[in-house]
């Protein structure tokens, strides 16, 4: 009789354990699940062919990375979308290209020519898209849906032209994803500039 409840309190301690491992693995896959970001956009390839853009900014940075280049970026946006305070707003696509080089001497506006993504600082070129410690970086485009980005696309290789005809802006762009989806994009007109 005595051996009989010496196995039943081994037979408990024995699920008494196997339960507390299960509350474990439990316990630690919802800390997991907890801690992943609850709305990071997603890496989308579905690009239409073709945009174009009708508000285009170029920012001047100067000789921001202490690089000898000057250091332009370009902030495109689509029929739909406009920029608030702080914020773009609305819905369509906005193309970015961070980190455009061009010679230290440069004085004029972004200057008219072609330019190259490269990974590397070097004249006549900007920067790839990346995710950089979690920071969407480089050159990239947005879906924004109502307000809120929807899908990023990073841009790995490709060229664009600037040129300056009678007052204003064109811009041409063929960028490519890692798996070579080919994208082109266009604008012509004003830009602060």
């Amino acid at each position: 009789f005595r051996s009989y409840f010496i196995l039943d309190a081994r037979k408990k301690n024995k699920q008494s354990v196997v339960m507390k491992a299960y509350l474990h693995i439990v316990a630690l896959a919802l800390i997991v699940v907890a801690c992943k970001p609850t709305h990071s956009p997603t890496q989308t390839t579905t690009l239409q062919a073709d945009s174009v853009f009708t508000e285009a900014e170029i920012r001047a940075y100067g000789e921001y990375y202490q690089s000898g280049h000057q250091v332009y970026a370009i902030d495109l946006l689509s029929d739909g979308l406009d920029y608030d305070s702080t914020f773009i707003v609305g819905s369509g696509y906005n193309l970015y290209l961070s980190d455009i080089f061009v010679p230290k001497d440069s004085t004029e506006r972004l200057p008219a020519g072609v330019y190259t993504m490269d990974s590397l600082v070097k004249e006549n070129t900007f920067l790839r898209g990346m995710d950089f410690e979690g920071n969407i970086t480089g050159t990239y485009l947005l879906y924004i849906k109502n307000n809120q980005i929807e899908g990023i696309t990073l841009f790995t290789s490709g060229n664009m032209s600037i040129d300056y005809i009678d007052g204003d802006t064109l811009l041409d762009f063929n960028l490519y994803t890692a798996d070579s989806t080919h994208y082109h994009a266009m604008f012509h007109g004003y830009t602060n500039q």
